[in-house]
């Protein structure tokens, strides 16, 4: 089970609204449309190895292999919703067949089936979709869907020679498909070079040809290239090339911790920072990933700046953004600092770091001021604030705000 204890102690509603609907916008911007159980699987609630054997039939009910509490999910899926409502996105039902041929359920509960079931896209889409769901190329594309994805090769090429007579377009689209999967599965070309043709090519097709069905087309892709680079070195010149990424595409998250651990320098290379921790948030160790976020700001922050826009986690896009808003300004080396400002609390935890630097010399007095708070304004306190004040003037002003 999954906990998000130091989410709800230190994020407020609002926060938390805006973190949700920059999610739903990156999906739809992405796949053109807001599939429940690709957000699950892209925002860690959900493991692929489960999902896979929910798809086989081996899994019953989904939910019981959530990451995360049903309550908390549902939480997050009723703000989705509503922001749904506000882009005047349609709202369409997902039904999953395994190879029983039985339909596939979320939950036991109905009312929970139906959030879990429930997808948006476009308004005009729909109708679109509505207007030719039973005409022969619709049913053909929707059965060679499900073929490529089950990996029926029989059916698959049986139903490439029915859409080609239906629909000429959609064919040559499939055709592209398939063809680069095989380009990508067959040929010798270098992990490099599959990895930018994946990236850069495949993915967006495959989103546009399957739809919300992309990530089960593309994810054993990214499986077959993490076999490719596993004993791979890292190189900060070609760093996609390396198990840390194609692991975290492949939702393999526990691999990308040991693929970054092994390599002895990691803590020096930014980018092998920000995937532990990003990792790590998805695996309920939200302290972990704390810390190397922490590790990246005070001792990369320009690197720093440039890595959080990729991150949708809740500790630490929206205060990002507050933190940019901050009169007087403050460098991103003390971000982390603020942050221990904003939520004090967090002091509490210990963070353990191997450079000396100002951001994290700054970052302990903060939590050092934390501390002293519950013992009320005493001598220990008054000489922490005038180290503050004497090291990092900005920030002492705005501790002063926050702590009149």
């Amino acid at each position: 089970m999954r906990s998000y204890n130091l989410i709800i102690q230190f994020i407020d509603n609002s926060m938390s609204n805006q973190i949700i609907h920059n999610q739903v916008d990156l999906i739809l911007f992405e796949e053109g449309k807001f599939s429940v159980l690709n957000w699950l699987l892209r925002e860690g609630h959900l493991d692929y190895t489960d999902y896979r054997k929910w798809r086989n039939g081996e899994i019953p009910y989904l939910e019981d292999h959530f990451k995360t509490v049903i309550p908390e999910i549902i939480a997050d899926l009723k703000i989705a919703r509503h922001y749904a409502g506000k882009l005047k996105l349609g709202s369409f039902s997902n039904s999953f067949i395994p190879v029983t041929n039985q339909k596939l359920q979320f939950c036991r509960c109905p009312a929970n089936e139906l959030i879990f079931s429930t997808g948006y896209e476009p308004a005009q889409d729909r109708v679109q979709m509505d207007l030719f769901f039973d005409s022969a190329p619709a049913c053909a594309v929707n059965d060679l869907v499900k073929a490529i994805i089950d990996q029926r090769k029989d059916d698959v090429l049986r139903l490439m020679r029915q859409l080609k007579l239906l629909a000429l377009e959609n064919y040559q689209k499939f055709d592209r498909l398939l063809a680069l999967q095989n380009e990508l599965t067959l040929s010798s070309k270098s992990s490099d070079r599959k990895i930018k043709l994946l990236l850069q090519t495949v993915t967006p097709l495959a989103f546009d040809v399957l739809g919300q069905f992309a990530n089960d087309f593309l994810t054993p892709l990214w499986h077959m290239l993490s076999v490719e680079v596993a004993d791979r070195n890292f190189d900060a010149e070609a760093p996609d090339d390396h198990l840390s990424f194609t692991a975290f595409k492949g939702f393999q998250w526990q691999q990308v911790l040991s693929s970054v651990i092994r390599e002895a320098d990691w803590i020096r290379q930014p980018v092998l920072i920000f995937r532990y921790g990003e990792a790590c948030f998805r695996l309920n160790k939200e302290l972990a990933g704390l810390e190397s976020w922490f590790t990246l700001f005070t001792t990369f922050p320009a690197a720093a700046e440039t890595l959080v826009g990729s991150t949708c986690n809740r500790l630490l896009l929206q205060d990002w953004q507050q933190f940019n808003e901050l009169d007087p300004e403050l460098e991103a080396s003390f971000f982390p600092a603020w942050i221990v400002l904003k939520k004090p609390a967090l002091a509490k935890n210990t963070f353990t770091f191997d450079a000396v630097n100002i951001g994290n010399e700054s970052l302990q007095l903060l939590c050092n001021l934390a501390g002293s708070k519950e013992n009320g304004l005493n001598a220990s306190t008054i000489q922490l604030r005038a180290r503050l004040r004497q090291q990092n003037p900005k920030l002492f002003i705005h501790y002063m705000a926050a702590n009149p």
